[in-house]
């Protein structure tokens, strides 16, 4: 049964470079910007461990000193930086000082209070200076509940921020330094993030062509390139392996074509020695031989004659099957009526198979159908299938051929009950110089090149045929001429 093959377009789904390169782009974008707030970040995390140094900051935290004992409250920090510290009951007189305060006071009234809470909450680091001695300090409270007292803190303005920078463990330099430093290497990892995507997409892809590329120039046909890819690499890669194919069957082709030739010379040679050594012999026994009587001398030349027959048919077999093969051998189409074609034909050959008592069957149409073939070379390739079953099979053997046609193809069949072929030589049947006969004794006069020949002519009409074949039970050759049918 013969099935046309439907080529598939492969280009659905196809994306292109350009649209990658766009998707990567934005990826890009993106990463570059995460980058960019993760760096700021990391940096503002890092850089604010290193910056400031809060756990040893009393501005920051002055609860950090409180007693309940306050007589024994540690402000050596504070008096050296010039500053005081008192401790308050809840009347608001002061009960205990340590320190040099630039305006001592001995109980505080509710202004002076909220002079104290506005600096401290306000206007802790603010460059504001005043007439009023007060506001030259920065002041922090702390509330003990135990004890029931108030502890006031007062440090100078200018020793603060002197207080605050001393405990900096990295200076401004060095801390954007460290901010550089660290947006750089999370952006040195982001490139190797998108150099990794990218590898995916070109440079691995090119890297398989280039090796592909490599292993064809030296030689290696069988080469292909595996590459899952959607994009113009996809395209690439199809029509690298299909030029790969086209190559790989080239030399398998050109080696099939030499060991034909090597194979045709043997077989020539082999063919031709026979029947000429006949005749070389009987020739000159004939000349050397004068007393030889006419009868015999006539058996000894229809011998001669016989063996130049079947080299002069193999010489003329062989020049037909070159012919077909060359390049310039083109077919001479015409628009004929196949089925009148194939009545004519088969008509010719009904003598011969009644002289071996052949049963025969024929189912052609009897309406017209019109077909381009070329009449002569299809009458050939016909011809040597019918000659083979009539030549090869017994007595008695039933022969049918039937044509019909599906849509624009013409199927021709011919088959018969006969000997049929062994399965070993089916592949090769239609291979120059296989018979079926492996004896090679030629008594039947066969060359071994006819199906060969009959399989050229119908490739070139556009056709095929198929074998089917089963020992001592018959031949069966379907031969199917493609969109042959004209009307």
């Amino acid at each position: 049964m013969f099935m046309r093959k439907k080529k598939l377009n492969y280009k659905e789904n196809k994306k292109k470079l350009a649209n990658l390169l766009l998707k990567n782009y934005i990826l890009l974008y993106f990463i570059m910007t995460g980058i960019l707030f993760l760096s700021l970040i990391i940096a503002t995390l890092i850089g604010t461990a290193l910056y400031f140094n809060l756990q040893d900051s009393i501005l920051d935290d002055p609860s950090s000193i409180m007693r309940d004992d306050y007589t024994n409250i540690n402000s050596e920090k504070i008096e050296n930086l010039g500053g005081y510290l008192e401790v308050i009951d809840n009347t608001g007189e002061v009960i205990f000082r340590k320190g040099n305060p630039a305006m001592k006071i001995d109980k505080y009234d509710l202004k002076s209070f909220n002079e104290i809470i506005n600096n401290s909450l306000e206007l802790p680091y603010s460059s504001y200076d005043s007439e009023n001695s007060s506001y030259n300090y920065i002041y922090r409270t702390v509330y003990n509940e135990e004890k029931d007292f108030l502890l006031i803190i007062a440090i100078p303005r200018d020793s603060a921020e002197s207080f605050r920078m001393n405990h900096r463990k990295l200076s401004p330099k060095y801390f954007i330094m460290l901010a550089v430093f660290i947006a750089l290497f999370i952006l040195l990892l982001g490139f190797i993030v998108y150099s990794r995507i990218s590898s995916k997409n070109f440079v691995r892809p090119l890297k398989l062509l280039i090796e592909g590329s490599n292993k064809i120039s030296n030689g290696d046909y069988s080469a292909r390139i595996y590459l899952k890819s959607k994009t113009e690499f996809g395209e690439l890669r199809d029509v690298f392996n299909g030029m790969a194919e086209k190559l790989e069957n080239e030399k398998m082709l050109k080696e099939k074509s030499e060991e034909l030739r090597r194979r045709l010379i043997l077989d020539i040679s082999h063919d031709l020695k026979n029947p000429l050594s006949i005749v070389l012999g009987y020739s000159d026994y004939l000349i050397k031989n004068e007393s030889i009587s006419e009868s015999e001398s006539k058996r000894y030349l229809n011998v001669i004659n016989q063996n130049a027959l079947r080299a002069n048919n193999l010489l003329t077999e062989l020049f037909e099957f070159s012919k077909l093969q060359s390049v310039d051998f083109k077919l001479k189409t015409e628009h004929l009526d196949i089925c009148e074609f194939l009545r004519e034909l088969i008509a010719s050959y009904i003598p011969k198979m009644e002289e071996k008592n052949f049963q025969y069957d024929f189912d052609i149409p009897e309406k017209t159908i019109i077909a381009a073939f070329d009449k002569n070379h299809l009458d050939r390739a016909l011809s040597n299938i019918i000659m083979n079953s009539i030549k090869y099979n017994p007595n008695y053997t039933h022969f049918i051929m039937t044509l019909f046609t599906i849509n624009k193809d013409i199927i021709i069949t011919i088959e018969d009950n006969g000997i049929g072929i062994p399965t070993h030589l089916q592949k090769d049947i239609f291979n120059p110089f296989v018979r079926v006969d492996a004896s090679r004794n030629h008594k039947s006069g066969g060359t071994g090149l006819g199906l060969a020949i009959s399989k050229s002519l119908i490739e070139m009409h556009n056709g095929s045929i198929n074998l089917e074949s089963d020992l001592n039970k018959g031949t069966k050759f379907t031969i199917l001429l493609n969109n042959s049918l004209i009307s």
